[in-house]
Parts: structure tokens; C-alpha cells; sequence
């Protein structure tokens, strides 16, 4: 009877997904004849745009809508894979020869033949009446089939042509001979070719007053965007003079930013001529950057702007169902708002969501999107110290308690208190991002000063009972981290133990890094809560605090965590199980696997429920498995592993997980019975760091970025076991 309540309790974790459907549908959009006028300013920064140097541009931030773009490709931020990347609404990469894109009839240089007879060589595909064509296609597709991802270079103009509209690509980067044409990859169909447009000599001219040498022909371009204005749908334009800066000789820095200057005020003269011969009741203009600056990345200030402005962009900020952010889209977003505008279905093989506006009276949104981007920015610039800090704090402070106990137990009084202090850094970190200090070294010197007082406080309240100053503040972690996700995510998105929206893996939900704390966390203080109150009003009130918490971490509007959901109920349903004395037999574990995939079936077709622009990856990832069969599944699967494989060889977290683990090897053995002693002193407890260790053995096989959520997740149980043997030191049990 008893076992068979336990188990009941242990099925109310079902409840927790298994949610009532949202019946709401996503409306149609109304047909649209206008047209898009998309371009491409490669390397310009939400900071370049000013009433001053860039009047044109602001206005139209002021008029239109304007956000922040993260630029992930299958390598890094460059204008070649990102624009890929924007053509395919998925992420995409160029191999050994970049982009090769030429007019038809151009002369390609030591190979005697034009861009449409090397087309035909290397394809067999008829080029058409193509006016530009990417000649190494081959190349790329190749490339391509060896990632796992389903991308489809070319998706977005493939569509377009499938429905009869028109793309036109004029511009390009060239510097110094070398072909640069970048936005071939974003207006060519999935064949490689683009019907209309200009890419070759015509669109630059030689420019002896500046060092650049090669300068973009403004005045061609604009001409022949009216030429083109009958035929096309869809203009893309490639503005490039920025981007050959960062590519030229080297200059001083006042004669860069002299040149700079000269540049913006021609690309927004440019923009605002431009913006005369559209209609802004039926045509849309987007406006984006493709890569960032060298001087954004040194910055680690990687988001670059976009810009909406026209038929149904009412002022304010951008947002996507993809990033659930306000003022933050991705670049993968940029073809199903293409799409969108012309009522024409996406792909399956997109990830991306149509870019929405949002109006925000009285709020200066360019200004809100500077101070966001700036702020991102800091972020990013103190996580790689912060988190390294930390992770050194770690590995330094355990083997110091190992120490303690095996070889030094007078270094015991010395290292509790830093052992402690271990719990008070999450807590720390959780709303750094939020101050607005002036300078990095700041926010570092502040961080520690709160750790030491905090963690000064902790013990000093507790009365120097060091396992109760680290329940306290392990209790008190969790709570801000609960309230945090309830609430909107305002301190975990800045948070250096948050996620990087500008990377573009992660921009809503609670994150791996917090989602192994708030585990840990919970099953500790439930092993706690039912060793000090061994009753089953308390083993109840832990199963309902259990549930919550994996909605918390799991629930779409919540935490959002895909691989919570999965790993939580596996981790809790063990830890009641255990606690419950239940007896882990072949038929428990199938009951609890039963509970886990109930889980995630309720999660997941609520999820898919909703729509689109409210799903999070879960529900999307679930539709493209339908859509895209059995082998759908298998690239998000070898997608998780591949990034899972490199992450547990490259990131610095993976060092402390190897400490943890090594350390808990040690203790089960030596001394020789403590580990026995603290059994039977503490048996629930014990029973808890099982939970910890299954919660981070599953995480760390299923999560993209498991080992994160092992390491912290472990934390939970490393840190109380070298206490209780510091304790059980001190105090010998016979």
C-alpha cells in the first residue's frame, strides 16, 4: 500500500505537462503586391546611427521599427556564411572557395570561360536567363551534407521563384580585384541563379581620394533599382564600403574613422533616396547587417541592427517567435519575413520566424536597442573572466577540502568558509548584469566583494554551521531563481552564467548553466527538508514541489528547457523513489520511463498546440520531425551529440565535472568508512546525491550542452559531502 501511494505521487509529475490546449490559430496574412527592398550594409553597427551622421537611417528607426540581430552561422560571424544563412533561414557555412558569384557573361579570371559556361560545367544545370549565378554551388552542397543540419542554401529565392516572384541582387563587395558578392547567397534560388540584377564591375568605382581605392557606385545602384522596379519583387541591395574598410590597408585611427564617417553619410544619402522611390503604404524596407565590424568583435559587441520600415511596420521594436525577445531577432529570421510579406508558406528546412514589430509609445527604441547592445556587450566581455574565476574557484577550493581531509585537518576551519562560498557565487552572478557600472573591472570587483559579505553573513547568521549556511544559501539561489523565470527572465538573460543571445543557440528560458543549479538545488533541499521532517505530509509537499519545478524548467511560457524535460522528471522521480524507500526494481524503472515519455508527449503537443510564433524549439523541432520524417529526427539527434562531443572537449567545464567526479570516487572509498559513517548519520541526504548524480548523468547524455549542466548540477552534491566529511572530521562518529 505504501509503495503504491509512492508511486501515485510519483505519476501527479505527468499533470505538469499535460496542460489544456490553446485552441488559437495564427491568422492569415492578407496578400501583398508591394514590393521588399532588402539591404545589405555589411558591418554597420546599431551605434553608427545618429540624427547627426546618419539622418536618413534614424528617421527611418523613428518612423519604422528597428532591433538587434544575432548573426549565427555553422562557423562564425562573417558576411559569407551569414548571408547564406539569411538565404536559407537556416544555418548555413561557404567552404574553400567563399561565395564564387558572377554575372552570367563575366570573365572569370584564369579560367578563360564566363560564370554561365563554368556554371554548366560544374552543375549540368541549364543557367537560364539567370542575370547572376553562384558557380560553386557543387562546392557548398557538398560541404553541406556532411553537417548535420537540413539547410537548404537558396531556400528563400527558391520559394519566390516558385511562386512567381522576382528577385533582384545588385551590388557587391569587391576590393582590389578580389570578388566579394555576398548577397548572391541571400537573393539566389537553391539552383544558385538569380533572375535579374547587376553584381560585376558597373556597381563600384575607383576612388583616388581614398585609400580604399574601390568604392561602392551609389548612383548605379540607384538607377537601376528604379530599372528593376517593373520586373522585381524582391531588391536586394549590397552596400559595401564599410566592410572594405575593415579589409584595406591599415590606417591611422583618425583617418579610419575620417573614411568611415564620408561612408555612412553616402550609404544614408543612399538609404534616403532609395526610400523616396518606394511605397511605404504597400512596399517594405529592411535594412540589416550581415557581420559585424573587427572593432564590434573585439568589443564582443557581435549584434548588428535591422531596420523595418513600410506597409504593416508600425514604430517601435522588432521581435520573432524565435528569439521571444524584444528588440532581438536572428538572421535566420530575416527569409520567413521576406516570405511572409508575399503570404508564402515557409520551409520545413527553415528555423527562422517572421520578424514582428511592436509598438512602444514614447520610448526612443533606436536608443533602447544602443543601451541593449551595449549592455550585451559587457556581459560578454566579463562572462569569459567571470565564469573561468569561478570554474578556478572550484577546482581550487575541493581540492583544498581534499586535502583537508586526507592530509592537513587543521586547513579544515580555513577552507569550510570557502567551501560555502562556493553556493554564494550563482546567487552573486544572478543579477550582476542588471547594475549599470562604468567599467568592467567593476562589475568584478563588486562580484567578489558580495561573495565574501554574503557568504560572511550566511555563516555568521547560521551560527557557524557551515552545512546550514550552505543549505540557506543554496534555498535562497533557488527562490531568486524561481521568482526570475516567473517573472520574465530580467536577471538570467544578464547573466554571465546566462546565455549569449548574440551567439544565437539560446534566447529565452532559464539556460543550462541555471537549470543545473535550480536542479541540484531542489533535490538537495528535498533531501534536507525529508531527513530533518521523515513524514509523508513532507515526502507529499517535496513531490508537489518537485512537479512545479518541472514546469518550471521544462514548461514552454517557463523555462523552455528542452532537455529539462527529460532530465528533471528522470532526476526527481529517482530522488522520491528513493526517498520513499521504494525498491528500484525492472518494474519501477519502467514505470518511471512511462511517467518520463507521458512528460514529454504532454509537453511537447501542447507545445505544438500553440502558434507558431508562440512555440519554443520543442514545438518546432517536434514539427519538423513530422514533417521531415525519422531522418529529421536523426540530424537534431547527431546535432545534440556532435555539439555535445566538442563542448565536453573544449569548454572549461569539463575540467571541473572531471575534479567532481574524481573527488566523489575518492570519498566513497577513503576514508575508509566516513563515507559508511554519513550513511547512517544521514541516509536521506545520501539518497539526494543520487538524485543529483542521475539528474547530471542525463543531462549530460541528452542536453547539446550537457556537460554545463552536469557540472553545476553536480555542485549540489560535491559541496555538502566534503562538508559532512569536514564535519564528520571534527566531530568523529563512532
Amino acid at each position: 500500500m505504501k509503495k503504491s501511494r509512492l508511486v501515485l505521487l510519483a505519476f501527479i509529475l505527468i499533470a505538469a505537462v499535460l496542460c489544456p490546449v490553446d485552441s488559437t490559430e495564427a491568422q492569415p496574412a492578407n496578400k501583398n503586391s508591394g514590393k521588399v527592398y532588402l539591404l545589405s550594409i555589411d558591418t554597420l553597427s546599431i551605434l553608427d546611427i545618429n540624427h547627426t551622421n546618419t539622418p536618413n537611417l534614424w528617421e527611418l528607426s523613428q518612423k519604422g521599427a528597428v532591433g538587434l540581430s544575432s548573426n549565427r552561422s555553422l562557423r562564425s560571424a562573417n558576411s559569407m556564411d551569414s548571408s547564406l544563412t539569411i538565404g536559407a533561414g537556416n544555418l548555413v557555412r561557404a567552404y574553400g572557395g567563399g561565395i564564387m558569384a558572377y554575372n552570367r557573361d563575366e570573365k572569370i579570371m584564369n579560367r578563360n570561360q564566363t560564370a554561365a559556361q563554368l556554371y554548366q560545367n560544374l552543375t549540368g544545370w541549364d543557367p537560364e536567363d539567370s542575370a547572376a549565378l553562384l558557380v560553386n554551388l557543387p562546392e557548398i552542397l557538398t560541404g553541406m551534407s556532411t553537417e548535420n543540419v537540413n539547410s537548404v542554401p537558396g531556400a528563400m529565392g527558391e520559394l519566390l521563384k516558385n511562386n512567381q516572384h522576382q528577385v533582384c541582387v545588385l551590388g557587391n563587395g569587391d576590393i582590389n580585384g578580389t570578388p566579394f558578392r555576398s548577397s548572391v547567397a541571400i537573393g539566389m534560388d537553391a539552383a544558385g541563379r538569380v533572375p535579374l540584377g547587376d553584381v560585376g564591375a558597373n556597381t563600384y568605382t575607383q576612388s583616388p581620394e581614398s585609400y580604399l581605392g574601390w568604392e561602392t557606385n551609389y548612383s548605379y545602384l540607384l538607377s537601376q533599382a528604379k530599372v528593376n522596379q517593373k520586373q522585381a519583387d524582391v531588391i536586394i541591395i549590397e552596400l559595401s564600403d564599410l566592410a572594405r574598410l575593415d579589409k584595406s590597408d591599415i590606417a591611422f585611427p583618425e583617418i579610419l574613422e575620417k573614411q568611415r564617417n564620408i561612408y555612412l553619410h553616402r550609404i544614408d544619402e543612399f538609404v534616403g533616396e532609395l526610400s523616396k522611390q518606394m511605397n511605404a503604404q504597400e512596399d517594405m524596407m529592411l535594412i540589416v547587417a550581415p557581420s559585424p565590424s573587427l572593432t564590434q568583435i573585439s568589443n564582443k559587441n557581435n549584434f548588428t541592427p535591422v531596420i523595418a520600415y513600410g506597409k504593416n511596420i508600425e514604430h517601435g521594436f522588432l521581435t520573432s517567435g524565435a528569439t521571444r525577445r524584444d528588440y532581438i531577432v536572428s538572421n535566420t529570421d530575416i527569409a520567413p519575413t521576406v516570405l511572409g510579406f508575399f503570404n508564402i508558406k515557409t520551409s520545413p528546412s527553415m528555423i527562422g520566424q517572421s520578424i514582428q514589430s511592436r509598438s512602444t509609445p514614447g520610448i526612443d527604441t533606436l536608443q533602447a536597442a544602443q543601451n541593449l547592445s551595449l549592455s550585451a556587450a559587457t556581459v560578454n566581455r566579463l562572462r569569459a573572466p567571470m565564469v573561468k574565476g569561478y570554474i578556478l574557484m572550484l577546482i581550487i577550493f575541493i581540492l583544498l577540502s581534499v586535502i583537508a581531509i586526507f592530509g592537513i585537518p587543521r586547513l579544515t576551519r580555513a577552507v569550510e568558509p570557502l567551501v560555502v562560498s562556493l553556493v554564494a557565487v550563482p546567487l552573486v552572478f544572478l543579477p550582476l548584469g542588471r547594475l549599470n557600472l562604468a567599467a568592467d573591472w567593476e562589475y568584478i570587483l563588486f562580484a567578489v566583494l558580495a561573495i565574501i559579505i554574503i557568504t560572511a553573513l550566511a555563516i555568521y547568521l547560521c551560527r557557524f554551521d557551515f552545512h546550514r549556511a550552505f543549505i540557506a544559501l543554496t534555498g535562497i539561489t533557488a527562490v531568486a531563481i524561481d521568482l526570475d523565470v516567473i517573472t520574465g527572465f530580467h536577471m538570467i538573460q544578464r547573466s554571465v552564467l546566462g546565455y549569449d543571445p548574440m551567439a544565437g543557440a539560446r534566447y529565452y528560458g532559464i539556460g543550462n548553466e541555471y537549470m543545473g543549479i535550480l536542479l541540484g538545488s531542489i533535490i538537495i533541499l528535498g533531501a534536507v527538508a525529508y531527513d530533518k521532517f521523515p513524514r509523508k505530509w513532507m515526502l507529499g509537499l517535496i513531490t508537489l514541489v518537485f512537479l512545479m519545478h518541472c514546469y518550471i524548467i521544462a514548461g514552454p511560457s517557463l523555462g523552455a528547457q528542452s532537455d529539462g524535460v527529460l532530465t528533471a522528471p528522470a532526476a526527481f522521480l529517482v530522488t522520491i523513489a528513493l526517498l520513499g524507500n521504494v525498491r528500484i526494481n525492472p518494474r519501477v524503472l519502467l514505470g518511471m520511463l512511462g511517467i518520463v515519455v507521458a512528460s514529454i508527449l504532454g509537453l511537447t503537443l501542447y507545445d505544438m498546440s500553440r502558434p507558431v510564433e508562440m512555440q519554443t524549439h520543442i514545438g518546432r523541432a517536434a514539427h519538423q520531425i513530422i514533417s521531415g520524417g525519422w531522418k529529421e529526427g536523426i540530424i537534431i539527434i547527431a546535432r545534440k551529440l556532435g555539439m555535445n562531443f566538442k563542448l565536453i572537449r573544449y569548454t572549461i567545464w569539463s575540467r571541473v565535472f572531471l575534479v567532481m567526479l574524481g573527488v566523489l570516487a575518492l570519498l566513497i572509498y577513503r576514508p575508509v568508512g566516513a563515507m559508511e559513517k554519513i550513511r547512517l548519520q544521514r541516509p536521506r541526504i545520501i539518497k539526494g546525491f543520487a538524485g543529483i548524480l542521475t539528474g547530471a548523468i542525463v543531462g549530460l547524455i541528452i542536453n547539446d550542452s550537457g556537460i554545463v549542466a552536469a557540472a553545476t548540477t553536480s555542485i549540489y552534491m560535491v559541496i555538502p559531502l566534503l562538508l559532512l566529511m569536514m564535519n564528520l572530521q571534527k566531530k568523529p562518529v563512532d
